[in-house]
């Protein structure tokens, strides 16, 4: 009998097996090159609002001046509020009106976890010791987002005493910290797990008085910037 030209259902079997495997490769290789393009994008992007984030932190934290307060019990303390979670002091590097003292809140809020910062260059002495110490007046900006937790530390460094500490109060402290650390935890993109970042406080770094005040570092009358919805407001600086 003369034979058929044609390939056998085995040849036929084998053959569409190597293209499934050929194919499979290839998208392999094609869904881990996308895989890889969008974290590099991501990382790219948090290292970005990380950068822009730590550079106002470092400018302002940096630039903390021993701002008198005074609570209602007449006692002056340099005004500086820590927790966990937000801080508040007075800094030379304000962002707003082409710099000068500003008092500056930086809040940690959830739903979706957020560091919110707010600016307000009309303080006193007795508005900072009497009003709120979390109150964020004016419009809050978003510094960072999309992180599973952030934290403040403050260092202690007083000769006899130097760690960190998780709050910090300038009426019972009587002084600045040394060092303020912020730790970020949950960034997209990043090799390491938490963010760290330790910003000295020039004041305490260079400062004759560690950032201690008194009665005589109580600016005149005329020089106060006053703020008559913080003065009416009552507690928060004890």
């Amino acid at each position: 009998m003369k034979a058929r030209d044609g390939f056998t259902l085995i040849e036929v079997v084998l053959a569409l097996t190597a293209l499934a495997l050929v194919a499979a490769i290839c998208y392999g290789a094609f869904h881990l090159g996308v895989r890889a393009v969008e974290r590099g994008e991501v990382a790219v992007v948090t290292a970005q609002r990380l950068r822009v984030a730590s550079d106002l932190l470092i400018r302002q934290v940096k630039s903390a001046v021993p701002y008198p307060a005074r609570n209602r019990d007449d006692e002056v303390y340099p005004y500086f509020m820590g927790s966990a979670t937000s801080m508040t002091f007075v800094t030379a590097a304000g962002q707003e009106g082409g710099g000068g003292l500003a008092r500056v809140v930086y809040q940690v809020v959830d739903d979706p976890p957020r560091l919110l910062m707010t600016e307000n260059r009309f303080f006193s002495p007795d508005s900072l010791g009497r009003g709120p110490v979390e109150r964020a007046d004016g419009h809050a900006t978003v510094l960072l987002d999309n992180f599973h937790s952030l934290k403040f530390e403050y260092l202690m460094n007083d000769g006899a005493d130097t760690e960190w500490h998780q709050e910090w109060n300038g009426l019972e402290d009587e002084m600045l910290p040394a060092a303020v650390r912020v730790l970020v935890d949950g960034l997209p993109g990043l090799e390491v797990d938490t963010w760290g970042q330790e910003i000295p406080l020039m004041a305490t770094t260079f400062g004759d008085n560690s950032g201690e005040v008194g009665e005589e570092d109580l600016p005149e009358a005329g020089d106060e910037d006053e703020d008559d919805n913080d003065s009416d407001t009552d507690t928060g600086g004890n």
